[in-house]
């Protein structure tokens, strides 16, 4: 029987421009990454022993572009996907926080890259379903009647 797992959490970072409009952080993982390497991603990062889900999306916002949030929204969804290698089902709770327009952000060595996007170029630039449908439902459900 597989186990059910989860250590992981997404963290999609927002900011509003100066014509209203919400744009989407995301980074490119670094060719040297041996998971995915190259892939476009919001942030991701493991739960620590003892960390709680949102103490792990706090500190790898912070850990892989230097921001420091200040709030943090859940978004009512789970991403979930399957492990072959150690035949896990992994259950990723999914987290949203606005940064200020002009945040500037330093990468980690994790990634080489990073783009804000409307939310039509962001979805087409991730690949994974799990990622299109955290950032489907924090547009839809949850950032849809703020501005």
């Amino acid at each position: 029987m597989s186990n059910i797992v989860s250590d992981m959490v997404q963290v999609h970072v927002f900011r509003v421009n100066p014509s209203k409009r919400i744009e989407y952080l995301l980074l490119q993982r670094s060719p040297d990454e041996s998971l995915y390497p190259g892939l476009w991603q919001m942030v991701t990062g493991s739960i620590e022993t003892g960390e709680t889900a949102v103490e792990a999306a706090r500190r790898e916002v912070l850990e892989e572009t230097g921001m420091q949030l200040t709030e943090l929204t859940v978004v009512p969804y789970i991403a979930s996907f399957y492990l072959e290698s150690d035949d896990s089902i992994h259950h990723v709770p999914v987290f949203a926080a606005e940064v200020p327009h002009a945040s500037a952000v330093c990468l980690s060595p994790e990634h080489t890259a990073l783009s804000w996007l409307r939310y039509d170029g962001a979805w087409r630039r991730l690949v994974f379903p799990g990622h299109r449908e955290g950032l489907r439902i924090l547009e839809e459900f949850v950032l849809h009647t703020r501005i």
